[in-house]
């Protein structure tokens, strides 16, 4: 599959580049029905999220809006009947958008917990709790020919319906100044250490539904 779409992936950046160098060359889908969108530089990776307003999100889970109307009642007697405001419900701003995961990353959430970049794959290994904090564990394998000092990584979490709760930048791998032994080199296997995240509500978070992205490599 990863040999396909890097195959793909090089025909098509062949073709478009005298027009452009736009960083995303193209969006395809595969026949497990994920989609996936094409680099320029002969990369690819899953489309796992989009973006959906309050009246998608309501339309998806079938909420319909109800109004409610006062019949009137005729008096008893021939007497002004008093004017009586009935509270109205704050209006509903329906453009607001949240991120959230597609319904194929949902579906198949083994995709969402591994990225790679220039030959460092980081999987995500295992998780605790210490009270409220959640540590996370890291599995990196290399075949780079560099000598990695630091991966630093962009972790999204979402909630078990899907929801985006946060995203923060960690430093995956550190490699200790001057100690050549922790660095990440060719063929290696290595874990981290946890990495300790605030902010994650442990009852939301049931699925562990995570997102990486690699946004640094350092080396030596």
């Amino acid at each position: 599959m990863k040999t396909k779409l890097n195959a793909i992936a090089s025909a098509l950046f062949l073709f478009l580049a005298p027009a452009a160098m736009a960083a995303d060359v193209a969006v395809i889908t595969l026949e497990n029905g994920a989609n996936v969108r094409l680099k320029d530089d002969f990369t690819w990776e899953y489309i796992i999220t989009e973006t959906v307003t309050q009246a998608e999100l309501a339309a998806k889970a079938g909420i319909t809006e109800q109004t409610n109307t006062a019949t009137p009642v005729a008096p008893a007697a021939p007497v002004a009947a008093p004017t009586v405001t009935m509270p109205t419900a704050p209006a509903v701003n329906t453009q607001v958008s949240t991120t959230r995961l597609t319904a194929m990353a949902l579906a198949q959430p083994e995709l969402l917990a591994s990225t790679a970049k220039d030959g460092i794959k980081i999987t995500l290994a295992d998780t605790k709790w210490k009270g409220d904090k959640l540590g996370l564990v890291f599995d990196f394998d290399s075949t780079s020919n560099e000598h990695v000092t630091v991966v630093e990584v962009e972790v999204s979490f979402y909630n078990d319906m899907g929801e985006l709760l946060k995203t923060e930048k960690l430093e995956a791998w550190e490699a200790i100044f001057r100690m050549p032994e922790t660095y990440l080199r060719k063929g290696q296997h290595r874990q981290s250490d946890a990495i300790w995240v605030e902010g994650i509500n442990k009852q939301q978070w049931q699925k562990q539904l995570i997102s990486l992205k690699i946004v640094e490599i350092e080396s030596r």
